[in-house]
């Protein structure tokens, strides 16, 4: 779909999102400093990305910027998950101090065009624990329709329930 040389914007009221380059390996261990101990663990994973990360997988990461400072909020993210029978996931994370703002529907109402737009993709789905409101929210807001739960592992490998939405193209009064 893109050389992975590419780098890919995306631009809301607020937001500035582009896809990562090697550049942004500090940015990246600041935002998330759990999970990337060390600058050439959060190079190397960058290096993943940029080459499609999992063989025959769609791995799509933005990474968000406040529009005109150089305040890295979080991220988004498209990829295609096995465990939803392939489906093109959509994810996001935005760092504490910028919660509750609205910026991952704003950022996620961004990746939707982008997935359904640029990407052609008919359908996206996404998955949350019932517990985290805060993204059941942004899900809502995303024009996401629960369709169900899913047993899926989570972060640590551990199997759990969740929540199973889907967004169906021409679903999300965008177009």
């Amino acid at each position: 779909f893109m050389e992975h040389q590419n780098i890919t914007e995306l631009w809301t009221d607020r937001l500035y999102l582009r896809t990562l380059t090697e550049a942004d390996a500090d940015t990246m261990r600041e935002l998330f400093s759990d999970e990337y101990e060390t600058r050439e663990a959060a190079l190397e994973h960058v290096r993943w990305i940029l080459n499609h990360g999992y063989e025959g997988r769609i791995l799509i990461v933005f990474y968000i910027w406040l529009k005109g400072t150089d305040s890295c909020i979080g991220r988004v993210y498209l990829h295609g998950k096995p465990e939803l029978g392939g489906e093109v996931e959509i994810g996001y994370g935005i760092a504490e101090a910028y919660r509750r703002n609205g910026y991952a529907t704003e950022a996620g109402k961004a990746a939707v065009r982008f997935a359904f737009g640029d990407f052609g993709q008919e359908v996206l789905a996404a998955i949350v624990k019932p517990e985290n409101t805060g993204s059941q929210r942004v899900i809502g807001n995303l024009g996401f329709t629960k369709r169900g739960t899913r047993v899926v592992p989570d972060e640590n490998g551990v199997d759990c329930d969740f929540d199973y939405f889907q967004l169906f193209r021409g679903e999300t009064g965008d177009g």
